[in-house]
């Protein structure tokens, strides 16, 4: 990825016939400025899309989120406590205020789970890092992202050392067919190294009440693990698990994504994916911070996923 050009003071300056050293006070709110001089400056440089990559300038970094849930919030959290540790400024905005994030001095941005036009270089000239967003290499953009390839391996490994055979992943809505297929080669890859691709399915649903049917279509078909990927839909795909007169562990194992509020208190507690929040964004931030000061990103950071096992995964029942 090449680095983005930067506007200087002295770009600013130039344009406006002014001295450097008066396009540095204006923008450092200085008294010593003259109203309308800081207000020509300020209009400029938003213009021109400065920033400051000075040494002594404490940087603002602008995070956008698409909507506030477990997963976007645990990353907003993170990076709260990530660019205070660090003395970095940080604005959050909704996805649809890049315009209002444009026209502020931030000197860069953090998109969560965000899908970021290919022209973001373009129109914006400010450093991006995409966070959750399941390996979209975009130009000028760096990609940190869950390992979901090791979590279908995490999965699989796990339930086939258990017995298990008929093993379904059923997978929720989602905005692309990217997110919507994140981990499936490699699902099916282990499957075929097991020897099992022919009696594992992934399923695609379209609201939790489809869920439920294709659960119990599975169960009936005698399916005896699955993996759960929407988070939203844990405590139904458990009621209709037990209301098919199976139970958990005993007849059915379940793997799900961690909510923290949620799955360690199920009955039974429940194996789950828990996301490194920590490191995606400090492996965000950093490659932030070398764009910001005009260091070449790497396009795509893949930070692993850890499978906590609790008591949701158990011996196939035909053992």
């Amino acid at each position: 990825m090449s680095p983005i050009r930067k506007t200087t003071l002295r770009d600013i300056a130039a344009n406006l016939g002014i001295s450097i050293s008066q396009v540095s006070r204006a923008l450092n709110r200085k008294p010593d400025v003259a109203p309308e001089i800081r207000e020509k400056v300020l209009t400029l440089a938003k213009k021109l899309n400065y920033r400051n990559t000075s040494g002594k300038h404490t940087k603002t970094i602008g995070v956008l989120v698409p909507w506030f849930q477990y997963a976007f919030d645990a990353f907003v959290d993170e990076i709260i406590v990530q660019t205070r540790e660090r003395k970095l400024h940080m604005a959050v905005f909704p996805r649809n205020d890049v315009p209002v994030l444009d026209s502020q001095l931030i000197d860069g941005a953090i998109a969560v789970g965000e899908l970021i036009s290919s022209e973001w270089g373009k129109r914006h000239n400010i450093p991006l890092v995409v966070l959750n967003n399941f390996g979209w290499a975009l130009d000028h953009v760096s990609s940190v992202f869950p390992d979901a390839d090791g979590e279908s391996r995490q999965a699989l490994e796990h339930l086939v050392a258990l017995g298990h055979r008929k093993i379904a992943r059923l997978r929720g809505p989602v905005s692309t067919d990217r997110e919507r297929n994140r981990g499936l080669d490699e699902f099916y890859r282990i499957a075929e190294q097991y020897g099992i691709r022919d009696s594992v399915r992934n399923v695609y649903v379209t609201g939790p009440g489809n869920m439920e049917e294709h659960l119990r279509a599975l169960l009936a078909e005698g399916f005896t693990a699955f993996i759960l990927i929407p988070v939203e839909w844990i405590s139904r795909c458990v009621k209709t698990i037990r209301e098919s007169g199976r139970e958990i562990p005993r007849d059915v194992s379940l793997i799900v994504y961690e909510e923290p509020a949620v799955t360690p208190f199920q009955s039974p507690p429940l194996t789950a994916f828990a996301f490194d929040y920590p490191e995606l964004v400090r492996k965000a931030l950093d490659q932030l911070l070398l764009e910001i000061n005009g260091e070449k990103g790497e396009s795509q950071i893949v930070v692993p996923t850890r499978l906590i096992l609790r008591e949701s995964t158990g011996p196939c029942p035909t053992l």
